[in-house]
């Protein structure tokens, strides 16, 4: 399957109107919901015709669909720069993805936003669109890199690499979205250097926080 195309990107195959139309209907979506949000707010926002919508996303979930897609993959855009296999043997891959995971949901909040909105109010139905057309091959990007530390003896074969990769996605998305009490919540200083966080939050995953003797 084809890696979801950017918005931003230089090379995309997207027209100059259709990345407009995705840049106003992520705000819209964003700011004020899906419900709330109609064709026509987004095609006068966007200076372009309903039918010019349509043209390029077919139905108002389409677009919708789309600008998800793109802000899914923009938070994990640390991943195009990771190659799938090491040439030494190192969690440096996981662990540069986790960081730069984090630091691309602080970089786009809006875009953060709209995924955690969309996780909490979906319908069954739309949970399965979302987990199918959305979410499934990207997330299927970071297990790959669990596996790839497994094979390489980095990470024992018996834990879930699934899981680990849930985890670690799950991780900083409740950082994000959680970060507006961190400054007032007693004791808590992980959260002033979101590297600090990072590595620390990593280290713990890997190390465990088990005490043997």
């Amino acid at each position: 399957m084809a890696r979801p195309t950017h918005a931003s990107d230089t090379n995309t195959a997207l027209s100059k109107g259709a990345q407009t139309i995705l840049e106003v209907a992520e705000q819209l979506f964003a700011n004020n919901g899906y419900n709330s949000v109609s064709i026509n707010d987004i095609a006068q926002q966007a200076g372009v015709s309903k039918a010019n919508i349509f043209h390029h996303f077919k139905s108002k979930e389409g677009l919708f669909m789309a600008v998800l897609k793109i802000a899914c993959e923009r938070s994990v855009q640390a991943l195009d720069a990771t190659p799938s296999q090491s040439p030494v043997q190192s969690l440096d891959p996981l662990r540069n993805f986790f960081s730069s995971n984090l630091q691309a949901l602080l970089a786009h909040p809006r875009s953060t936003r709209l995924i955690q909105w969309e996780l909490l109010m979906n319908s069954e139905q739309r949970g399965k669109r979302l987990a199918e057309e959305v979410f499934t091959e990207t997330f299927n990007r970071v297990v790959d890199l669990v596996r790839d530390a497994q094979s390489q003896d980095l990470i024992k074969s018996e834990i879930d690499a699934s899981l680990l990769a849930f985890l670690l996605v799950g991780i900083n998305g409740f950082f994000f979205e959680t970060r507006a009490v961190h400054d007032h919540m007693p004791g808590i200083e992980f959260s002033v250097s979101p590297d600090d966080y990072s590595a620390a939050v990593f280290d713990l995953l890997a190390h465990g926080f088990e005490k043997t003797n």
